[in-house]
């Protein structure tokens, strides 16, 4: 009896938790196309975008009339350390580096669905994260795709991409270069199957584990892209090189310069993660930054991403702040909203996200202007299909100690 019930109440549950909601009156950009879809209504069922029609006539469980305000996919943060730091300067309240391990580090475990940046971030429009480890080293590990859900179950991709810099630590980056070539030689002469780690005469300062090695077979064989931190123009065109001589598939993050190199860039096919919202050069390797850079890096072809670069963990939605710079230097403004969603997808190989398609899953966002105005609000956010709460910790703290009688 008790197991029979036990069963009911389960079921119960899951039909509970798979509603269809139906969102109607929508004006929809669906990050595919340059146009909108003006008056469209969205059907969802069990978080899955199952219809998108100018007149929905099924029925659902909830109902909700947008009255033609505008509607995104969820934007998808390319570069952060979410759900992995929460002070920057409070060394126990971060789990993105590692002394122990260098391209092997995953971050996957140490991920908390419940860190206080996230619904902060979720608020701004963020649905999901690509998490990343730093560290001093030359590769700092592994990163990994998040739905910002804040479920114990957040994970979407593991380990996607492995990370590192050429200005990692102290040194020449040409030392850094070299030691980067002889650490893939490695990985590409290491046998998994063998007991035995062998150093090919690397310096003696350099130990690599079976996880590091391994992590950096996986970029040898495409299964994962390499992401490095280059701004500098020469600095890119080596980097350009070292992907055609590897034969591996490279995306680079920052790309001040980038504009500088557009065409070898976009011959290459070569993504970028660019922060628009950087304009002063904060570096000798960005002196020639400029607020022009995402507008002529699209127009030679050169697939971007955007990013809030230095605010990228606790403000990580100002990514599309970043994007309406861009589109008032010139970036058409459809390639600034596929940048935040679609090509994040896309070129990570994020399953099912970063576009409003049938099939896809419901990330959305209900915004009450234009997303790439300053001054526009995500008044609703949904993920899988789940309205999410608006609340966070700034707004239980202003309620606790501003409504004091």
């Amino acid at each position: 009896m008790i197991k029979h019930l036990v069963i009911f109440i389960l079921l119960a549950f899951n039909n509970l938790s798979a509603e269809t909601l139906l969102l109607k009156n929508a004006t929809i950009y669906t990050g595919e196309s340059d146009s909108a879809l003006q008056g469209y209504d969205i059907l969802i069922d069990n978080g899955i975008i199952v219809s998108i029609k100018e007149e929905v006539t099924e029925s659902a469980d909830v109902t909700t009339n947008l009255e033609e305000k505008i509607i995104t996919a969820g934007l998808i943060a390319p570069f952060s350390q979410m759900g992995l730091v929460e002070i920057g300067m409070i060394q126990e309240t971060r789990d993105d580096n590692s002394d122990l391990y260098s391209a092997g580090f995953s971050i996957t475990q140490a991920f908390n669905p419940s860190s206080t940046l996230i619904p902060y971030n979720l608020n701004g429009g963020v649905t999901s994260s690509i998490s990343a480890p730093s560290g001093s080293g030359l590769f700092s590990g592994l990163g990994s795709s998040f739905s910002l859900s804040g479920e114990n179950n957040s994970l979407i991709t593991k380990d996607l991409a492995l990370y590192a810099s050429l200005g990692a630590g102290e040194g020449s980056k040409a030392a850094n270069l070299l030691l980067m070539e002889d650490t893939f030689e490695l990985a590409r002469k290491y046998d998994p199957n063998s007991n035995e780690l062998q150093n090919y005469s690397l310096p003696n300062s350099i130990k690599y584990s079976k996880r590091d090695l391994l992590a950096v077979k996986r970029v040898i064989d495409k299964e994962i892209p390499l992401v490095i931190s280059a701004d500098r123009a020469s600095d890119i065109l080596t980097l350009i090189r070292f992907a055609q001589e590897q034969d591996i598939e490279l995306i680079l993050k920052g790309a001040s310069e980038g504009w500088m190199v557009s065409k070898q860039l976009s011959e290459s096919d070569i993504p970028v993660i660019l922060s628009p919202i950087n304009n002063l050069p904060s570096s000798f390797d960005r002196l020639g930054s400029r607020l022009e850079n995402a507008s002529l890096l699209n127009k030679a072809g050169v697939r971007i991403l955007i990013s809030s670069d230095r605010w990228e963990t606790h403000n990580a939605y100002l990514s599309r702040q970043g994007a309406g710079i861009a589109v008032a230097y010139g970036l058409p403004w459809h390639e600034a909203l596929k940048a935040l969603t679609l090509n994040v997808a896309d070129i990570f190989d994020i399953p099912n996200r970063g576009s409003i398609s049938t099939g896809n899953i419901a990330d959305l966002v209900v915004w009450d202007s234009d997303p790439l105005e300053v001054t526009a609000f995500a008044e609703k956010v949904y993920i899988s299909g789940k309205l999410m709460s608006t609340q966070t910790r700034s707004k239980l703290l202003k309620d606790r100690y501003l409504n004091i009688d």
